[in-house]
């Protein structure tokens, strides 16, 4: 394995992901080189304070607009950009460098780049026939690209879906009176999982989170069913804390009390106000896990019926903190505040016996996700779970988009990382810790040797 690596090292010494401009950074969808024939969107992203509420961007191409978008808060990170979907029909043109001009309204603000249209024959399989086609089942209308992996194994991805559907409805005592939306995707957005107006699942042979995919469509489905039985405010942290719950684990199959209880002795445990106000900015492994232990906990001291009551009741925020309308509806409903359900949750935590191959697991976990974030974030931005680039599966469907799914960064620096991360996911899974920590080393020293 280390001769492999270094070989490849001197093959990589010169790549590097391209830096912003000056100002205004300009990503392009689909991800890599574009082609003739590409209905290329843009991300326009605000170099830091901007006003979203005036402020706009359009881009001319050969002295005609092509669109206009405003600047508002992009993705779960809420980062501020300009997201244009589908504005430059590149079928007419030749193989050439185009110059487009991007003009911030209404201050006037004007630059100029540059992109190059490379040929049409060299669009990358499964390219240029895939399209979009569906399948239904009991529980769902299914979607995906054909020549995929999901397209090789529909028949079982519908059998799985259905199954972990059941057992959702099952959970929540209900059942849905029409037929969710699934779509499989061909390329790892995040952790594998989202959940909007449908529910969204990387599926592909070469998909280094590698998780349960029960687990994961059973946490999907949660978030699906838990939309439809709605509430008044359903705080993120007890979102996600409820999906992992039901599902028995995060990305497989844990047990989830003494798993969170882990994360006192490790000085890992986040206060539960910062959990509550600001969720999706905490380490991602620790926070979906002490929020899943915080349900648990719940639902076993107050039972079922009780918590859901509470969760439901959560008054809507009036300029207030998560955490503080929590604390009303506990009070109404369970009879504590939001510090004694804190205090509890804790002595509950420190009741649990944690085996050590649980808290070693959970280490390793936490530097297996925060080593996947930190590669989505340098190598694949379109990728990091803050800021995936996820556009409506109907629009993309009716747009008969399906570049900007099966396109994404393929570098040498790309496959020798994605290839070190699957390894370690697997050496992970299997329980071989050890290994999982020599992988782990390997891939932070070798993506250091990268350029910024």
């Amino acid at each position: 394995m280390r001769r492999l690596i270094l070989i490849l090292l001197l093959l990589l010494a010169a790549c590097g992901p391209a830096g912003p401009i000056a100002k205004f950074t300009v990503l392009t969808h689909p991800d890599g080189p574009l082609y003739v024939g590409d209905r290329v969107s843009f991300e326009v992203l605000s170099p830091g304070a901007f006003d979203t509420g005036s402020q706009r961007v359009k881009v001319d191409f050969q002295g005609r607009e092509i669109g206009e978008a405003d600047f508002q808060p992009f993705g779960i990170g809420g980062r501020v950009e300009a997201a244009l979907y589908w504005v430059w029909d590149t079928h007419d043109l030749q193989v050439a460098a185009y110059p487009l001009t991007f003009t911030v309204l209404p201050d006037g603000t004007t630059w100029t780049e540059t992109f190059s249209l490379h040929p049409a024959s060299q669009v990358p399989p499964p390219e240029p026939a895939a399209h979009w086609t569906s399948t239904t089942t009991v529980c769902c209308d299914i979607y995906y690209i054909t020549g995929t992996d999901a397209a090789r194994d529909i028949g079982r991805l519908g059998q799985i879906a259905d199954e972990q559907s059941a057992e959702v409805a099952a959970q929540f005592h209900t059942h849905l009176d029409t037929l969710i939306p699934l779509t499989f995707l061909p390329r790892v957005l995040g952790h594998g999982g989202f959940t909007s107006d449908g529910v969204y699942v990387s599926y592909l042979d070469g998909n280094y989170m590698d998780s349960d995919l029960g687990i994961i469509l059973h946490h999907e489905f949660v978030h699906y069913y838990d939309g439809t039985l709605g509430g008044k405010f359903r705080p993120s942290m007890l979102q996600e804390g409820l999906a992992v719950y039901l599902s028995g684990g995060h990305f497989k199959p844990e047990p989830i009390g003494p798993r969170a209880a882990a994360l006192l002795p490790l000085g890992w445990y986040i206060p539960m106000r910062t959990l509550a106000d600001d969720f999706y900015n905490q380490q991602h492994e620790i926070g979906y896990l002490e929020a899943a232990g915080l349900v648990k906990y719940l639902v076993e001291t107050y039972g079922w019926q009780a918590f859901n009551t509470f969760y439901r009741d959560i008054p809507s925020p009036q300029g207030s903190r998560a955490s503080d309308d929590m604390d009303s509806s506990l009070r109404q409903h369970l009879g504590i505040s939001f510090s004694e359900m804190e205090a509890g949750y804790q002595a509950y935590l420190k009741s649990q016996t944690v085996p050590e191959a649980i808290r070693t697991d959970l280490q390793l976990s936490e530097r297996f996700y925060a080593a996947a974030d930190a590669y989505q974030q340098r190598f694949d931005p379109s990728a990091y779970f803050m800021n995936a680039w996820l556009p409506d599966g109907t629009a993309m469907r009716n747009n008969h988009i399906v570049a900007d799914m099966l396109r994404r960064p393929s570098g040498w620096d790309n496959r020798l990382l994605e290839w070190l991360l699957l390894r370690a996911q697997r050496e992970l899974s299997s329980g071989d810790y050890p290994t999982t920590g020599q992988t782990l080393n390997w891939l932070d020293w070798i993506s250091k040797l990268f350029p910024v």
